[in-house]
């Protein structure tokens, strides 16, 4: 049975391993990254567990455009053997959720254009495409900025 609980500092090493598996070099992110994330008051971290297992984990962190308070989600990863199981899902409605209640109006993301997986799953959660960075992701991949609201209105932003 998948269980949610916060991240900790103790979880980099284990968060490093999973982002390597999700992710090719220079997308994945360093352990002092994820170090680093785990101490900012700003950033929050959901693990999801089955047992002591690693089955994903999301980050996101407080964003404020134009005034406007909302979230960017910096990751999410799930393990391949728990793909297509509802994982990435609890993980993004509990980031949602917890975003939402610290007054976040909106959720952004950035996704490669060439992830047709990734792409689909956030368009099922509700974000809408609102602009595209070029050269984003290694090899020369933009990437599809992404934004779901989570109070009415437009988006708060578009790109080019």
């Amino acid at each position: 049975m998948i269980r949610l609980r916060d991240g900790i500092g103790a979880d980099a090493d284990k968060l490093f391993a999973l982002d390597r598996i999700c992710f090719d070099d220079g997308i994945a992110y360093s352990l002092r990254e994820f170090r680093w994330l785990l101490r900012s008051p700003k950033a929050l971290c959901i693990l999801a567990e089955d047992d002591s297992e690693l089955a994903g984990f999301a980050i996101a962190q407080e964003a404020v455009v134009r005034k406007s308070r909302g979230g960017h989600i910096i990751t999410i990863d799930v393990a391949p053997v728990f793909r297509r199981r509802g994982v990435g899902r609890m993980l993004m409605d509990q980031i949602e959720e917890r975003m939402k209640a610290a007054g976040a109006i909106w959720l952004r993301l950035e996704v490669a254009e060439n992830n047709a997986a990734a792409r689909e799953f956030y368009t099922g959660l509700g974000f809408a495409a609102i602009g595209r960075i070029p050269d984003y992701y290694r090899d020369s991949v933009d990437a599809i900025v992404v934004e779901k609201r989570l109070r009415g209105g437009s988006p708060v932003a578009t790109f080019v």
